[in-house]
C-alpha cells in the first residue's frame, strides 16, 4: 500500500526545519563572536595596551611626547591608526591586527626584540595612504613651494614610492624639533642690480636670500664692468651653469650638507629619488632671466649669443 504524500513529505520538512534552526544558531553564534571580538578590540586597540609590553615602552613614551599625542586639535592618534589599515576596511584591519599580534606575541615570549630593526621595517613599509587618511589636505597646507612639490608627489603616489612620507618624516615619535634659531640679519640691497634685472625683485630664490642678507653680489660678484657696459657685451664676474648650481649652494659657508639633511623636504632630493627635481632651483624659484639679449659661456665669460643670434666662431651654452 502506497505511503500517503503528507507522511512522505514529513522527513523533508523536518530536515529543512533542522537546517533553518542550525543556520539561525550559526548566525547567532557568529554574531556573539563578532560582538565579543569587537568588545575585546576596544581595550586591545588602545595605546596603553600596546605600551604594556616592555618592548614597546620606549615607543610608547616617545609617542606621548609627539604631536600625534599632544596637539592643538586635541586628537590623539593611537598606534593602530598608523600601523594598521583603517577600521573601515574591516577585513584587512582584522587580518593585519591578528598577524601583527601573533608576531609580537611570539617575539615577546620566544624571541628577542630588535627595536632598530623594527623601526627600519616600519620606515620601509608604512604606506603613505595611512598618513593621507588624516593628512588629506597636503596640497593646501604646504609651508613653501618646495614642500608643496613634494606633497603633490606624495598624493600622486599614495602607496609609497620614492616620495613616501617617511622618506622625509623619519621620526614620528618624540617631540617635534623647533626650527633652528637664526641670528637676525639686515636684508641685502639688490637695487643696483634691479635697475636692469627687475624680474628678480620678488623672485623666490632671490627674496629668500635677500632677507638672509645674501645679495646678488655674494654669488655673482660686484660685476661693475658688466653693469657699466651699455652694450651689454661684458659678462658678470661669476655665472653658474645649472649643472653646477648644487655645488655652488652646498658649501660650508652657505648650505652645509648637515644642515641640508635636517630639512624634511630634502629627503628625496638628497637620495636622488626624482630626476625631475635634482637641482636646487627646481624647487626654490625659477632663478633665470626670461628675456635675454646676450648670453655668455658660463665658464669663460665669452659672449656667444647677441640679440637672438649665435656669434660665429663661439661655442655653445
Amino acid at each position: 500500500m502506497a505511503e500517503p504524500a503528507s507522511e512522505a513529505a514529513a522527513p523533508k520538512k523536518r530536515r529543512w526545519r533542522a537546517f533553518v534552526i542550525k543556520s539561525l544558531c550559526a548566525v547567532v553564534v557568529a554574531a556573539i563572536c563578532l560582538v565579543g571580538v569587537e568588545a575585546a578590540m576596544g581595550p586591545l586597540s588602545k595605546a596603553e595596551f600596546c605600551g604594556s609590553c616592555h618592548e614597546m615602552s620606549d615607543a610608547h613614551a616617545s609617542w606621548q611626547e609627539s604631536p600625534h599625542h599632544t596637539n592643538a586639535s586635541g586628537v590623539k592618534v593611537t598606534c593602530v591608526s598608523c600601523h594598521l589599515p583603517p577600521r573601515e576596511h574591516y577585513v584587512a584591519h582584522m587580518r593585519e591586527k591578528a598577524s601583527t599580534g601573533a608576531t609580537d606575541a611570539c617575539v615577546h615570549f620566544f624571541g628577542e626584540y630588535d627595536g632598530e630593526e623594527a623601526r627600519r621595517w616600519v620606515r620601509q613599509n608604512l604606506p603613505s595612504r595611512r598618513c593621507l587618511y588624516c593628512h588629506s589636505n597636503l596640497r593646501g597646507s604646504s609651508s613653501s613651494t618646495a614642500v608643496g612639490a613634494v606633497h603633490a608627489a606624495v598624493v600622486e603616489q599614495p602607496s609609497g614610492g620614492v616620495y613616501a612620507c617617511l622618506m622625509c618624516h623619519r621620526s614620528l615619535h618624540g617631540a617635534k624639533e623647533p626650527p633652528p634659531w637664526k641670528k637676525p640679519r639686515d636684508a641685502a640691497d639688490n637695487s643696483f642690480c634691479y635697475v636692469c634685472h627687475l624680474n628678480f625683485d620678488g623672485e623666490e630664490f632671490v627674496a629668500a636670500h635677500r632677507v638672509a642678507g645674501v645679495g646678488c653680489v655674494k654669488c655673482h660678484g660686484e660685476s661693475l664692468d658688466h653693469a657699466a657696459d651699455e652694450d651689454h657685451a661684458t659678462s658678470p664676474e661669476v655665472m653658474f651653469a645649472k649643472a653646477a648650481a648644487n655645488e655652488s649652494c652646498a658649501t660650508a659657508a652657505c648650505h652645509p650638507a648637515a644642515n641640508m639633511a635636517k630639512v624634511v623636504s630634502h629627503g628625496p632630493f638628497l637620495a636622488g629619488a626624482d630626476t625631475r627635481r635634482k637641482h636646487c632651483t627646481d624647487c626654490h624659484g625659477n632663478h633665470r632671466i626670461e628675456k635675454r639679449h646676450r648670453k655668455w659661456d658660463k665658464k669663460t665669460g665669452e659672449l656667444i649669443w647677441r640679440d637672438g643670434y649665435k656669434i660665429d666662431g663661439m661655442g655653445g651654452m
